[in-house]
């Protein structure tokens, strides 16, 4: 018997070594405030959900703040494998990401946020090998992102049209760049996160950017400010970037589990990390002495000229970057969100609906071998 007992326990011994063996760890580097709704609503549905499918071999840790990488030196640590994945802003690192940049740049104007995120996500996964192919070049795989909500110009002080815009210094990123160019402002490169130093400090007078901001980045105490007219939302925001490394070790269940909860992520992010917030945000700011200012009609001709030339400059800025046929990228770009378009009047606010539709539309016709 005791014979018997000391097989069976050398057994146990062996199985919860190789347990430990293959229970991994993986790092979440964020450049955001772990109080971001992405990453505090969004993500975590990911995180969860691959540790209960993987029986905990798979554990995710995030590490916010900007305490592993910033915002321009995210691809490369995650290239590096400094981190296990993170979020990445395509406009930041154009050299690396051309195409995904191309789409990025592209603004999507009115507020129809569940087709802008159904689309940039859609075109990124499925219509873009050159986006494939340069996710692969970096070390990276990325399985999904979001578009943000309508960005709005929050100031320091009291702008109400484009003469009180003028030469002021705004930041922006992407398609926002010339738009502020066109409007007469200097655009000012830098991340959300370095922005709130700067506006308090008076470095920037403005940030173009989505109303949460205003609590994600504390720009509320000094953005007292706000012109209430969407100026175009960008996409996609690479929020869930993999170590290629990371990604290979993988089995097969690990990798299918990641995907399984990538739509509810993207939902999520989308949904209720930006619609919905914003709203409260917003809500919340004109009780704590934040002026919402009418745009007017000025802004729907800078909005509607941007409309009509966005598209070649984008196209000729990505053969800049040494982007082959970006006219293809733009073309699938314009399809999909045409289609998301008619898809989101039954989607409406409801998560549930938006990941079902992510799925079938996007994630379901995924070849996980030529991500």
């Amino acid at each position: 018997m005791s014979h018997k007992l000391s097989i069976l326990a050398a057994g146990l011994v062996v199985a919860l070594s190789a347990t430990t063996v293959d229970a991994r760890e993986l790092i979440y580097g964020s450049w955001v405030s772990p109080k971001h709704p992405v990453m505090s609503i969004a993500l975590p549905h990911l995180f969860k959900g691959v540790e209960k499918d993987t029986g905990g071999a798979i554990k995710w840790k995030m590490v916010a703040g900007g305490q592993l990488v910033n915002g321009r030196g995210t691809v490369g640590g995650l290239r590096d494998g400094l981190i296990d994945a993170g979020m990445s802003i395509p406009s930041y690192t154009p050299k690396h990401l051309p195409a995904s940049n191309s789409i990025f740049s592209t603004l999507v104007f009115g507020d129809d946020i569940v087709a802008a995120g159904g689309a940039t996500t859609e075109t990124a996964l499925l219509h873009c090998p050159q986006c494939l192919k340069e996710y692969k070049k970096n070390k990276t795989v990325f399985i999904g992102g979001y578009s943000a909500s309508p960005f709005m110009l929050m100031c320091r002080d009291k702008i109400t049209n484009l003469a009180e815009l003028k030469g002021k210094k705004v930041r922006s990123s992407g398609g926002g760049v010339f738009l502020m160019k066109q409007a007469g402002a200097i655009p000012v490169a830098m991340s959300p996160a370095q922005a709130t130093t700067a506006l308090q400090r008076g470095a920037i007078d403005c940030v173009l950017g989505a109303p949460s901001w205003l609590r994600s980045y504390g720009y509320q105490d000094v953005a007292k400010h706000i012109i209430d007219y969407p100026l175009g939302m960008v996409g996609p925001v690479l929020s869930m970037l993999i170590n290629r490394g990371t990604w290979t070790k993988m089995t097969l269940a690990q990798k299918k589990a990641h995907l399984k909860y990538a739509p509810r992520v993207v939902a999520h992010s989308v949904i209720s990390s930006y619609l919905m917030r914003d709203e409260e945000v917003l809500k919340n700011a004109k009780k704590a002495g934040v002026t919402l200012h009418p745009g007017g009609k000025e802004f729907g001709a800078l909005v509607a000229k941007r409309k009509k030339i966005q598209r070649q400059q984008n196209i000729d800025n990505a053969r800049k970057f040494g982007v082959k046929n970006p006219e293809a990228i733009m073309a699938a770009f314009e399809k999909s969100l045409a289609k998301w378009r008619g898809l989101s009047k039954a989607i409406g606010r409801d998560v549930g609906k938006y990941e079902a539709a992510l799925k079938r539309e996007v994630y379901d016709k995924l070849d996980i071998n030529k991500l």
